[in-house]
């Protein structure tokens, strides 16, 4: 009868720490990934730029990695993910609409890598590390600094007015580092030819 009663409450114990290393570890870890909100102030761009249709666009592939997992507290190329900081100015007298603008990354081979939405670029990165222990909350507020990093496109844009961001694309690691990257973009006036206001510019 001892034995049976020391037994509970040594099971007791044992379900009662287990609770408690799983509340320490939920209040620590209750995010998948610790993201840092976008600054008010965006960095400059230190890529290429180039202009038609009266929209100038500046573009940088975002590969350092270290500032990458300082970020997003994970490492998106890794994870098959290349972030490209872009800004978009238009330098035209009338508001244009972006909506239908198109981008994809091209490298020396046949292949192009088309942009994703920054909601698909989280659930890549988020299934690559395969984290099981978070809230929802947490994974909630994650997802949404994550999102606030993105460029939004679904706005006009006004005369004169400008917009930065970054655009991710799902493409290899080894890809992804290789120099001679370039972003092609077209339909960045939806009242223009597409002809007219396609442009490529070096990303590095």
């Amino acid at each position: 009868m001892f034995d049976k009663a020391k037994g509970k409450r040594q099971k007791a114990k044992v379900v009662l720490h287990f609770f408690l290393v799983t509340a320490l570890l939920l209040s620590a870890c209750g995010k998948p990934f610790n993201v840092k909100p976008r600054p008010d102030t965006p960095p400059p761009i230190a890529g290429a730029s180039a202009t038609a249709s009266n929209i100038s666009l500046e573009a940088e592939a975002v590969t350092d990695e270290d500032y990458l997992y300082e970020t997003f507290e994970a490492n998106l190329i890794m994870a098959g993910v290349l972030p490209v900081r872009v800004k978009v100015i238009n330098r035209g007298t009338e508001s244009v609409s972006l909506k239908r603008s198109r981008f994809e990354i091209r490298s020396d081979e046949p292949r192009a890598y088309k942009s994703i939405k920054a909601g698909e670029a989280f659930n890549r990165v988020f299934s690559f590390y395969g984290i099981s222990l978070y809230t929802k909350r947490g994974y909630k507020e994650s997802k949404s600094d994550f999102l606030s990093h993105a460029i939004d496109l679904s706005a006009p844009l006004a005369e004169g007015e400008s917009r930065q961001g970054l655009m991710f694309f799902n493409m290899p690691d080894d890809i992804a580092r290789r120099p001679g990257l370039r972003l092609a973009a077209s339909r960045l006036n939806a009242d223009k030819k597409e002809s007219d206001d396609a442009v490529e510019l070096k990303l590095n």
